[in-house]
């Protein structure tokens, strides 16, 4: 890229490195770490033609969390 003078980084991250819920201390620092990297990238490689941009989707449904509630931990009483 820095050779052809142009490109593209595209990082996803999450609606949660703009704001964090309770709970997701872990989701929410390495999304919050992804912006910064994203925006201190931005202005390293921008004198080389490379932009930077940076995805944050919102919510989407999953069963990520009913999932969790089911999984049984080896230390769970039978």
């Amino acid at each position: 890229m820095r050779e052809q003078r142009s490109g593209i980084i595209i990082n996803i991250s999450s609606i949660g490195g703009r704001i964090s819920l309770p709970f997701s201390p872990f989701y929410a620092s390495t999304k919050f770490a992804l912006d910064g990297l994203s925006e201190a990238l931005q202005y390293e490689v921008d004198q080389f033609g490379i932009k930077v941009i940076l995805v944050e989707p919102g919510i989407i449904k999953t069963n990520f969390f009913d999932n969790i509630l089911k999984t049984k931990r080896a230390s769970d009483p039978a």
